[in-house]
């Protein structure tokens, strides 16, 4: 954080003193403007490496996750997470209630649900 600070008040004064003539430098707002900015980007800079650096990189427990999930069927190669033999049952009991309902016309369709 002290090296991120350091260099943007470095980039805030040569900022603020760019030109020789005091006429044509950047007004003091300006200078505040870009000041909050330089902090308030050095300050997110830092905290992103610092979380990079501290975060717990545990290979081992990573393998055994995904051991784990290999044999839980979850790294199916289409994404869905469910496997195969589990969607073959699906589709089968699907079919099976659908082939009983009869909807021809709206009258049975209500006579159905009321049933």
């Amino acid at each position: 954080m002290a090296i991120c600070s350091v260099v943007s008040f470095g980039i805030l004064v040569f900022f603020a003193k760019r030109h020789r003539n005091p006429r044509l430098r950047p007004r003091r707002g300006e200078v505040i403007l870009v000041g909050i900015i330089l902090f308030m980007g050095s300050g997110f800079f830092s905290h992103f490496t610092s979380e990079l650096l501290s975060t717990d990189f545990d290979e081992e427990r990573l393998k055994n996750n995904m051991r784990a999930s290999q044999v839980r069927g979850l790294s199916d190669p289409t994404g869905s997470g469910v496997r195969r033999d589990r969607i073959n049952d699906l589709r089968d009991s699907t079919n099976d209630l659908n082939g009983d309902l009869s909807t021809e016309s709206p009258d049975e369709f209500i006579d159905s649900l009321e049933d």
